[in-house]
């Protein structure tokens, strides 16, 4: 069902359409929906904040959060939060774009502990 073309949130019309990434995706999104069902986590109205790095882990659990969510799998409201922690160099406009462009509600926070 993942695996239909039509069947594909926006988010990832521009991944490889490999069959290596979608199986990776469709057993990440699985996974992912298993355990949420066996920990009891979802509860229908509930709000969950997303700690986001920056990093591709965090970024691939938003995704597949917000996948769930789109599908209508996961009824419940995403915001996600991240901690600029001013660390030099580091482009401040990609993750709020990404976040943006994902149409997820996020808040970020300043606090320099480079300096």
């Amino acid at each position: 069902m993942l695996d239909q073309p039509d069947d594909i949130h926006p988010l990832f019309h521009g991944a490889p359409q490999s069959t290596e990434f979608r199986k990776l995706r469709k057993r990440l999104v699985r996974q992912t929906r298993e355990a949420i069902e066996q920990y009891g986590m979802i509860e229908p109205g509930g709000k969950w904040l997303i700690c986001l790095s920056g990093g591709k882990d965090s970024y691939t659990l938003l995704a597949i959060l917000h996948e769930l969510k789109w599908r209508g799998l996961l009824p419940v409201e995403l915001l996600a939060c991240n901690l600029d922690q001013g660390q030099p160099n580091f482009p401040a406009t990609v993750l709020p774009a990404f976040l943006e462009k994902m149409g997820v509600k996020h808040r970020i926070e300043y606090q320099d502990t480079y300096s």
